[in-house]
Protein backbone atom coordinates (compact mmCIF):
# COMPACT_ATOMS: atom_id res chain seq x y z
CA UNK A 1 0.00 0.00 0.00
CA UNK A 2 3.21 2.28 0.99
CA UNK A 3 4.60 1.41 -2.18
CA UNK A 4 0.95 2.31 -4.15
CA UNK A 5 0.89 5.51 -2.60
CA UNK A 6 4.23 6.59 -3.08
CA UNK A 7 4.11 5.47 -7.26
CA UNK A 8 0.71 7.59 -7.37
CA UNK A 9 2.24 10.54 -5.73
CA UNK A 10 5.42 10.79 -8.10
CA UNK A 11 3.35 9.70 -10.89
CA UNK A 12 0.85 12.81 -10.04
CA UNK A 13 4.10 15.17 -9.93
CA UNK A 14 5.03 14.02 -13.41
CA UNK A 15 1.98 14.06 -15.21
CA UNK A 16 0.27 17.27 -13.90
CA UNK A 17 3.52 19.79 -13.42
CA UNK A 18 4.69 20.06 -16.72
CA UNK A 19 6.08 23.74 -15.39
CA UNK A 20 8.79 22.50 -13.31
CA UNK A 21 12.33 21.92 -15.41
CA UNK A 22 15.21 24.33 -13.91
CA UNK A 23 15.90 22.66 -10.88
CA UNK A 24 17.02 19.09 -12.56
CA UNK A 25 20.33 21.15 -11.82
CA UNK A 26 19.87 20.87 -8.27
CA UNK A 27 23.01 18.72 -7.73
CA UNK A 28 24.82 20.65 -9.97
CA UNK A 29 24.51 23.90 -7.50
CA UNK A 30 25.26 22.05 -4.69
CA UNK A 31 28.43 20.71 -5.95
CA UNK A 32 29.33 23.89 -6.21
CA UNK A 33 28.65 25.06 -2.81
CA UNK A 34 30.80 21.88 -1.81
CA UNK A 35 33.58 23.04 -4.02
CA UNK A 36 34.12 26.69 -2.49
CA UNK A 37 32.67 25.52 1.07
CA UNK A 38 35.80 25.20 3.41
CA UNK A 39 38.75 27.00 0.98
CA UNK A 40 36.32 30.69 0.54
CA UNK A 41 32.95 30.23 2.06
CA UNK A 42 33.73 29.20 5.83
CA UNK A 43 36.80 31.90 6.17
CA UNK A 44 34.48 34.85 4.87
CA UNK A 45 31.50 33.46 7.07
CA UNK A 46 34.23 33.52 9.75
CA UNK A 47 35.76 37.11 8.91
CA UNK A 48 32.03 38.75 8.35
CA UNK A 49 31.18 37.26 12.01
CA UNK A 50 34.10 36.67 14.51
CA UNK A 51 31.94 35.12 16.98
CA UNK A 52 30.58 32.45 14.84
CA UNK A 53 31.00 28.78 16.09
CA UNK A 54 32.75 26.06 14.12
CA UNK A 55 29.09 24.44 15.43
CA UNK A 56 27.09 26.90 13.70
CA UNK A 57 28.50 25.71 10.28
CA UNK A 58 26.48 22.64 8.97
CA UNK A 59 23.48 25.16 9.57
CA UNK A 60 25.14 27.59 7.84
CA UNK A 61 26.03 24.99 4.80
CA UNK A 62 22.21 24.04 4.67
CA UNK A 63 21.44 27.91 4.04
CA UNK A 64 23.93 28.32 1.42
CA UNK A 65 22.11 25.09 -0.27
CA UNK A 66 19.16 27.49 0.01
CA UNK A 67 20.13 30.07 -1.52
CA UNK A 68 21.50 28.09 -4.50
CA UNK A 69 18.75 26.14 -5.60
CA UNK A 70 15.87 28.32 -4.39
CA UNK A 71 15.99 30.42 -7.13
CA UNK A 72 14.47 27.45 -8.95
CA UNK A 73 11.27 26.95 -6.44
CA UNK A 74 8.90 28.87 -8.34
CA UNK A 75 8.38 26.23 -10.98
CA UNK A 76 7.49 23.47 -8.24
CA UNK A 77 3.59 23.41 -7.04
CA UNK A 78 2.73 25.81 -5.12
CA UNK A 79 5.58 28.08 -6.44
CA UNK A 80 5.33 31.19 -8.47
CA UNK A 81 6.73 31.49 -11.81
CA UNK A 82 7.16 35.27 -11.54
CA UNK A 83 9.77 34.87 -8.91
CA UNK A 84 11.97 32.47 -10.71
CA UNK A 85 11.35 34.43 -13.57
CA UNK A 86 12.27 37.85 -11.96
CA UNK A 87 15.69 36.29 -10.18
CA UNK A 88 16.51 34.74 -13.49
CA UNK A 89 15.71 37.56 -16.16
CA UNK A 90 14.76 41.15 -14.32
CA UNK A 91 17.91 42.90 -12.47
CA UNK A 92 19.41 39.92 -11.62
CA UNK A 93 23.07 41.23 -10.28
CA UNK A 94 20.75 43.87 -8.67
CA UNK A 95 18.86 41.21 -6.50
CA UNK A 96 21.71 39.12 -5.37
CA UNK A 97 23.43 42.61 -4.71
CA UNK A 98 20.29 43.43 -2.47
CA UNK A 99 20.64 39.86 -0.54
CA UNK A 100 24.25 40.58 0.17
CA UNK A 101 23.64 43.97 1.59
CA UNK A 102 20.42 43.15 3.41
CA UNK A 103 21.67 39.83 5.08
CA UNK A 104 22.33 40.92 9.02
CA UNK A 105 23.00 37.34 10.46
CA UNK A 106 25.45 34.71 9.71
CA UNK A 107 22.14 32.73 8.58
CA UNK A 108 20.65 35.42 5.68
CA UNK A 109 24.47 35.76 4.88
CA UNK A 110 24.95 32.24 3.97
CA UNK A 111 21.63 32.34 2.33
CA UNK A 112 23.05 35.46 0.09
CA UNK A 113 26.17 33.57 -0.75
CA UNK A 114 24.48 30.73 -1.59
CA UNK A 115 22.26 33.00 -4.17
CA UNK A 116 25.65 34.36 -5.36
CA UNK A 117 26.63 31.13 -6.50
CA UNK A 118 23.36 30.47 -8.35
CA UNK A 119 23.81 33.20 -10.56
CA UNK A 120 27.48 32.62 -11.83
CA UNK A 121 26.38 29.10 -12.03
CA UNK A 122 23.47 29.96 -14.52
CA UNK A 123 25.19 32.63 -16.46
CA UNK A 124 28.56 30.42 -17.20
CA UNK A 125 26.68 27.32 -16.91
CA UNK A 126 24.31 27.75 -19.69
CA UNK A 127 26.55 30.01 -21.90
CA UNK A 128 29.57 27.55 -21.76
CA UNK A 129 28.08 24.39 -20.70
CA UNK A 130 24.73 23.81 -21.58
CA UNK A 131 23.97 26.48 -24.75
CA UNK A 132 26.64 24.58 -26.50
CA UNK A 133 25.72 20.96 -25.14
CA UNK A 134 22.44 21.00 -26.62
CA UNK A 135 23.37 21.61 -30.20
CA UNK A 136 26.43 18.73 -30.02
CA UNK A 137 23.91 16.20 -28.40
CA UNK A 138 20.96 17.02 -30.76
CA UNK A 139 22.41 17.86 -33.85
CA UNK A 140 18.49 18.83 -35.54
CA UNK A 141 18.75 21.50 -33.21
CA UNK A 142 22.35 22.61 -34.39
CA UNK A 143 20.72 22.65 -37.84
CA UNK A 144 17.45 25.27 -36.91
CA UNK A 145 19.56 27.53 -34.40
CA UNK A 146 23.49 27.10 -34.57
CA UNK A 147 26.07 26.14 -32.00
CA UNK A 148 24.32 28.13 -29.60
CA UNK A 149 20.76 26.70 -28.50
CA UNK A 150 19.34 29.00 -25.45
CA UNK A 151 16.38 27.34 -23.01
CA UNK A 152 13.62 29.09 -24.42
CA UNK A 153 14.58 27.87 -28.48
CA UNK A 154 14.40 24.16 -26.63
CA UNK A 155 13.15 23.48 -23.49
CA UNK A 156 13.29 19.90 -23.99
CA UNK A 157 16.56 19.35 -24.81
CA UNK A 158 17.73 21.72 -22.56
CA UNK A 159 16.16 20.01 -19.47
CA UNK A 160 17.77 16.45 -20.84
CA UNK A 161 20.95 17.86 -20.82
CA UNK A 162 20.84 19.37 -17.47
CA UNK A 163 19.66 16.43 -15.95
CA UNK A 164 22.03 14.35 -18.20
CA UNK A 165 25.01 16.04 -16.46
CA UNK A 166 23.63 15.47 -13.15
CA UNK A 167 23.02 11.75 -13.50
CA UNK A 168 26.59 11.12 -15.17
CA UNK A 169 28.27 13.11 -12.26
CA UNK A 170 26.20 10.97 -9.83
CA UNK A 171 27.09 7.76 -11.35
CA UNK A 172 31.33 8.89 -11.26
CA UNK A 173 31.34 9.55 -7.91
CA UNK A 174 31.87 12.80 -8.14
CA UNK A 175 28.99 14.48 -6.09
CA UNK A 176 29.52 14.22 -2.48
CA UNK A 177 27.84 11.77 -0.57
CA UNK A 178 27.76 13.31 2.92
CA UNK A 179 26.79 16.86 0.73
CA UNK A 180 23.90 15.09 -0.59
CA UNK A 181 22.88 13.71 2.78
CA UNK A 182 23.07 17.41 4.29
CA UNK A 183 21.49 19.02 1.51
CA UNK A 184 18.71 16.88 2.56
CA UNK A 185 17.97 19.69 4.97
CA UNK A 186 18.50 22.40 2.97
CA UNK A 187 17.13 26.16 4.62
CA UNK A 188 15.47 29.26 3.18
CA UNK A 189 15.82 32.52 4.63
CA UNK A 190 12.74 34.16 3.84
CA UNK A 191 13.75 37.21 6.44
CA UNK A 192 16.35 38.69 3.64
CA UNK A 193 14.69 37.05 0.50
CA UNK A 194 11.50 39.36 1.16
CA UNK A 195 13.71 42.46 1.92
CA UNK A 196 15.50 41.69 -0.92
CA UNK A 197 12.57 41.30 -3.48
CA UNK A 198 10.90 44.16 -1.98
CA UNK A 199 14.61 46.62 -2.29
CA UNK A 200 14.96 45.11 -5.98
CA UNK A 201 11.24 44.48 -7.62
CA UNK A 202 8.74 46.55 -5.10
CA UNK A 203 7.29 43.32 -3.97
CA UNK A 204 7.00 41.05 -1.01
CA UNK A 205 7.10 37.39 -0.97
CA UNK A 206 2.99 37.59 0.04
CA UNK A 207 2.75 38.99 -3.70
CA UNK A 208 3.97 36.28 -5.45
CA UNK A 209 3.36 33.40 -3.21
CA UNK A 210 0.14 32.33 -2.29
CA UNK A 211 1.65 30.30 1.03
CA UNK A 212 5.34 30.80 0.94
CA UNK A 213 5.92 28.03 3.67
CA UNK A 214 3.71 25.52 1.56
CA UNK A 215 6.06 26.25 -1.90
CA UNK A 216 9.39 25.57 0.36
CA UNK A 217 8.05 22.44 1.80
CA UNK A 218 6.89 20.97 -1.11
CA UNK A 219 10.19 22.02 -3.13
CA UNK A 220 11.96 20.13 -0.26
CA UNK A 221 10.20 17.00 -0.76
CA UNK A 222 10.86 17.34 -4.76
CA UNK A 223 14.40 17.60 -3.88
CA UNK A 224 14.70 14.69 -0.96
CA UNK A 225 12.31 12.65 -2.70
CA UNK A 226 11.15 13.35 -6.45
CA UNK A 227 14.29 14.54 -8.16
CA UNK A 228 16.55 11.35 -6.15
CA UNK A 229 13.54 8.66 -7.52
CA UNK A 230 13.94 10.12 -10.77
CA UNK A 231 18.18 9.83 -10.95
CA UNK A 232 17.45 6.14 -9.48
CA UNK A 233 15.57 5.96 -12.43
CA UNK A 234 17.87 6.85 -14.61
CA UNK A 235 20.71 4.42 -13.43
CA UNK A 236 17.56 1.66 -14.38
CA UNK A 237 16.43 3.02 -17.85
CA UNK A 238 20.05 3.91 -19.36
CA UNK A 239 22.64 2.16 -17.04
CA UNK A 240 23.78 0.42 -20.54
CA UNK A 241 24.06 3.83 -21.46
CA UNK A 242 26.09 5.20 -19.21
CA UNK A 243 28.39 1.79 -18.44
CA UNK A 244 29.54 2.43 -22.48
CA UNK A 245 31.02 5.94 -21.40
CA UNK A 246 32.59 4.65 -18.49
CA UNK A 247 33.50 1.29 -18.49
CA UNK A 248 34.29 1.25 -15.00
CA UNK A 249 30.31 1.87 -13.36
CA UNK A 250 28.21 -0.15 -11.59
CA UNK A 251 25.32 -0.28 -10.02
CA UNK A 252 27.51 -0.58 -6.64
CA UNK A 253 29.11 2.50 -7.49
CA UNK A 254 26.11 4.43 -8.77
CA UNK A 255 24.11 4.13 -5.79
CA UNK A 256 27.30 4.63 -3.50
CA UNK A 257 27.39 8.19 -4.71
CA UNK A 258 23.32 8.71 -3.26
CA UNK A 259 24.01 6.70 -0.08
CA UNK A 260 21.72 8.57 2.31
CA UNK A 261 19.96 7.77 5.67
CA UNK A 262 16.66 7.86 4.31
CA UNK A 263 17.76 6.33 1.46
CA UNK A 264 18.82 3.39 3.38
CA UNK A 265 15.77 3.19 5.36
CA UNK A 266 13.49 3.25 1.85
CA UNK A 267 15.92 0.76 -0.75
CA UNK A 268 17.41 -1.41 2.25
CA UNK A 269 21.47 -1.63 2.02
CA UNK A 270 22.37 -3.64 -0.62
CA UNK A 271 23.46 -1.70 -3.14
CA UNK A 272 24.15 -4.55 -5.93
CA UNK A 273 20.72 -3.97 -7.97
CA UNK A 274 17.97 -1.39 -8.12
CA UNK A 275 15.43 -2.16 -5.31
CA UNK A 276 11.57 -2.88 -6.37
CA UNK A 277 10.46 0.51 -6.36
CA UNK A 278 12.88 2.11 -8.27
CA UNK A 279 12.32 -1.15 -10.63
CA UNK A 280 9.05 -0.21 -11.03
CA UNK A 281 9.29 3.40 -11.38
CA UNK A 282 11.77 2.63 -14.16
CA UNK A 283 9.03 0.19 -15.79
CA UNK A 284 6.64 2.98 -15.74
CA UNK A 285 8.57 5.54 -16.78
CA UNK A 286 9.79 3.37 -19.94
CA UNK A 287 5.82 3.44 -21.09
CA UNK A 288 4.78 6.55 -19.89
CA UNK A 289 4.93 9.33 -22.65
CA UNK A 290 8.27 11.83 -21.87
CA UNK A 291 5.98 15.04 -21.03
CA UNK A 292 6.16 17.15 -18.09
CA UNK A 293 9.27 16.27 -15.45
CA UNK A 294 9.62 12.98 -17.40
CA UNK A 295 11.04 14.90 -20.22
CA UNK A 296 14.65 14.63 -18.95
CA UNK A 297 14.17 10.94 -18.73
CA UNK A 298 14.82 10.98 -22.33
CA UNK A 299 18.13 11.56 -22.47
CA UNK A 300 21.94 10.56 -23.69
CA UNK A 301 24.88 10.03 -21.72
CA UNK A 302 26.70 13.30 -22.30
CA UNK A 303 29.73 12.62 -25.08
CA UNK A 304 33.34 13.23 -24.39
CA UNK A 305 32.66 17.00 -26.14
CA UNK A 306 29.78 17.61 -23.78
CA UNK A 307 31.80 16.45 -20.24
CA UNK A 308 34.44 18.77 -21.53
CA UNK A 309 32.02 21.65 -21.91
CA UNK A 310 30.28 20.62 -18.40
CA UNK A 311 34.07 20.54 -16.57
CA UNK A 312 34.93 23.98 -18.56
CA UNK A 313 31.55 25.17 -17.30
CA UNK A 314 31.88 24.22 -13.64
CA UNK A 315 35.31 25.88 -13.94
CA UNK A 316 34.64 29.02 -14.61
CA UNK A 317 31.87 28.97 -11.91
CA UNK A 318 33.99 27.95 -9.52
CA UNK A 319 36.95 30.75 -10.78
CA UNK A 320 34.55 34.20 -10.78
CA UNK A 321 32.38 32.43 -7.43
CA UNK A 322 35.86 31.80 -5.24
CA UNK A 323 36.82 35.51 -7.06
CA UNK A 324 33.88 37.45 -5.60
CA UNK A 325 34.12 35.75 -2.25
CA UNK A 326 37.52 36.76 -1.89
CA UNK A 327 36.47 40.30 -3.10
CA UNK A 328 33.58 40.00 -0.27
CA UNK A 329 36.10 40.25 2.71
CA UNK A 330 37.01 44.16 1.81
CA UNK A 331 34.33 45.55 0.02
CA UNK A 332 30.77 45.08 -1.70
CA UNK A 333 30.67 43.86 -4.69
CA UNK A 334 28.80 44.75 -8.14
CA UNK A 335 26.94 42.57 -10.09
CA UNK A 336 25.54 43.32 -13.63
CA UNK A 337 22.63 42.27 -14.69
CA UNK A 338 22.41 39.25 -16.65
CA UNK A 339 20.03 37.33 -18.51
CA UNK A 340 20.48 34.11 -16.16
CA UNK A 341 19.46 31.94 -19.51
CA UNK A 342 21.84 33.04 -22.09
CA UNK A 343 24.59 35.04 -19.69
CA UNK A 344 24.34 37.94 -21.75
CA UNK A 345 23.41 41.80 -20.54
CA UNK A 346 19.99 42.17 -20.01
CA UNK A 347 17.95 44.20 -22.97
CA UNK A 348 14.64 44.66 -24.77
CA UNK A 349 14.65 42.47 -27.75
CA UNK A 350 17.61 40.03 -26.07
CA UNK A 351 15.46 37.60 -25.11
CA UNK A 352 11.30 36.61 -24.99
CA UNK A 353 11.48 35.22 -21.70
CA UNK A 354 13.21 38.51 -20.42
CA UNK A 355 10.88 40.76 -22.08
CA UNK A 356 7.64 38.95 -21.06
CA UNK A 357 8.84 39.32 -17.60
CA UNK A 358 9.47 42.75 -17.67
CA UNK A 359 5.83 43.12 -19.06
CA UNK A 360 4.71 41.38 -16.39
CA UNK A 361 6.11 43.42 -13.82
CA UNK A 362 4.78 46.67 -15.39
CA UNK A 363 1.18 45.33 -15.21
CA UNK A 364 1.83 44.12 -11.54
CA UNK A 365 2.76 47.51 -10.88
CA UNK A 366 0.44 48.99 -12.96
CA UNK A 367 -2.76 48.00 -11.13
CA UNK A 368 -2.20 50.27 -8.77
CA UNK A 369 -0.97 53.28 -10.68
CA UNK A 370 3.05 52.16 -9.58
CA UNK A 371 2.13 53.43 -5.75
CA UNK A 372 4.67 51.01 -4.31
CA UNK A 373 7.18 50.78 -7.11
CA UNK A 374 10.28 52.44 -5.71
CA UNK A 375 11.97 55.02 -7.81
CA UNK A 376 15.14 53.15 -8.40
CA UNK A 377 12.80 50.27 -10.22
CA UNK A 378 10.31 53.01 -12.24
CA UNK A 379 13.79 54.40 -13.75
CA UNK A 380 15.44 50.74 -14.36
CA UNK A 381 11.47 50.08 -16.06
CA UNK A 382 11.81 52.77 -18.19
CA UNK A 383 15.32 52.26 -19.17
CA UNK A 384 14.64 49.03 -20.25
CA UNK A 385 11.58 49.72 -22.39
CA UNK A 386 12.97 53.01 -23.67
CA UNK A 387 15.63 51.18 -25.49
CA UNK A 388 15.80 49.84 -28.99
CA UNK A 389 12.98 46.90 -29.16
CA UNK A 390 14.21 45.52 -32.76
CA UNK A 391 13.16 41.57 -32.31
CA UNK A 392 11.31 42.64 -28.78
CA UNK A 393 8.56 39.82 -28.03
CA UNK A 394 5.48 40.92 -30.03
CA UNK A 395 1.90 41.24 -28.64
CA UNK A 396 -1.38 41.43 -29.84
CA UNK A 397 -3.54 44.39 -29.76
CA UNK A 398 -5.29 44.42 -26.94
CA UNK A 399 -2.33 43.56 -24.28
CA UNK A 400 0.27 46.28 -26.55
CA UNK A 401 -2.79 48.61 -25.23
CA UNK A 402 -2.27 47.77 -22.24
CA UNK A 403 1.67 48.24 -22.05
CA UNK A 404 1.16 51.61 -23.50
CA UNK A 405 -0.62 52.78 -20.93
CA UNK A 406 0.94 51.64 -18.49
CA UNK A 407 4.37 53.01 -19.55
CA UNK A 408 2.62 56.22 -19.94
CA UNK A 409 1.03 56.19 -16.04
CA UNK A 410 4.71 54.81 -15.20
CA UNK A 411 6.21 57.91 -17.09
CA UNK A 412 3.61 60.33 -15.47
CA UNK A 413 4.49 59.01 -12.02
CA UNK A 414 8.18 59.01 -12.57
CA UNK A 415 7.97 62.63 -13.81
CA UNK A 416 5.83 63.55 -10.50
CA UNK A 417 8.26 62.23 -8.35
CA UNK A 418 10.93 63.77 -9.57
CA UNK A 419 9.17 67.26 -9.40
CA UNK A 420 8.50 66.67 -5.93
CA UNK A 421 12.00 66.44 -5.09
Amino acid sequence: MKLLFKLSVVLTLALFRPSVCKAYSVLTHEALIDAAWDKFLVPLLKAKFPQLQDSALKNLHAYAYGGAVSPDMGYYPFGSVLYTNLVHYVRTGDFVEALLTEAKSPEEYSFALGALCHYYADVYGHSIGVNKSVPVEYPKDKTKFGNLVTYEDDKAAHKRVEFAFDVSETAKGNYASQAYHDFIGFKVCDSVLDRALYKTYSLHLTDLFKNFSRAVNTFRWAVKEFFPLLVKAAWATKGDQLRKKDSTLTAQKFYYAMKRADYNKEFGRERDKPKLFSFLLSGLIRVLPKVGPLKPLKFKAPTAEVEKLFIQSFDTVEYFYSRTLQNLKQSVVSLKNKDLDTGYDTKRGEYTLTDETYIQLLLTHAGNNFASASADLKKHMLSFFNRGDSGAKKTNGKEEEKIKTALANLRASDTAETKSR
